[in-house]
């Protein structure tokens, strides 16, 4: 079976995605990969973070903006992280995947904390993975490499802006329906995992994860999970695919 007779979703449309960067092999290698699932739908391209967010602008006042962002972290005239930020704080209903071939763990940080919701390597990358991965992040899922997300994690921990009392001060307004939520986000479920498991309707899983990434103040899902982990609220937070990106 084609990857994308497994991909193609059921009476949706596709998902839209914006590119931001990339040399051109890397760009028309990303197209000729994403055109395979019917799913996904290349609508954009994008030279920088700034060039996007015109372009998502403009798109927001006729339909939504994209449902999701693939940048590079940085090649010189592209900063894929700034690009993160700037996009989440404008669009937080707007995914964004960050693809590099850096291997640099102040990178995952800065990810984490500018609101990724994944970070591959492209030397790693495999076809099939990718388009899953870029589901999962839209769908609330995260997908990070496993070596590299725990050192981000443990660096964040050690190293956080507020304190463990100021983070716990903070986990103590989310009801305990949204600490159940914000366990399984740790765990790196989705949206229909979380419903799932909880025995609620997709559409209030989100109202729940949204309350929980504002109360916590967290830029993302991962991000929401790392301050609960500062709380001690949660263990470090792992992704279910992290494995397969490590070939295990």
């Amino acid at each position: 079976m084609s990857i994308a007779a497994v991909m193609e979703p059921v009476n949706r449309e596709p998902l839209r995605v914006l590119l931001i960067g990339f040399c051109p092999v890397t760009r028309a290698g990303l197209q000729a990969i994403l055109a395979t699932d019917k799913g996904l739908e290349v609508d954009g391209e994008a030279t920088n973070g700034d060039a996007a967010l015109l372009r998502m602008r403009a798109q927001s006042a006729v339909r939504r903006p994209f449902d999701i962002v693939l940048s590079e972290t940085g090649n010189g005239a592209v900063d894929g992280v700034q690009a993160t930020r700037l996009i989440k704080e404008e669009f937080p209903e707007v995914s964004v995947m960050v693809l590099t071939e850096s291997y640099n763990d102040s990178h995952v940080i800065d990810a984490i904390h500018a609101g990724a919701g994944g970070y591959i390597f492209l030397k790693e990358m495999i076809p099939k993975e990718l388009l899953e991965s870029i589901h999962r992040v839209v769908e609330g899922g995260t997908q990070m490499k496993t070596e590299l997300l725990r050192k981000a994690v443990d660096a964040l921990i050690q190293n956080g802006r507020k304190t463990l009392a100021e983070r716990t001060a903070e986990a103590a307004h989310l009801s305990p329906r949204e600490v159940d939520v914000l366990r399984l986000m740790a765990n790196g479920d989705t949206n229909k995992m979380i419903s799932e498991a909880l025995d609620i309707t997709v559409d209030t899983t989100k109202k729940h994860v949204q309350n929980v990434i504002s109360k916590l103040q967290a830029r993302s899902r991962t991000h929401a999970a790392i301050i609960a982990a500062q709380a001690g609220i949660v263990g470090i937070p792992v992704t279910p695919l992290m494995p397969i990106l490590n070939g295990d």
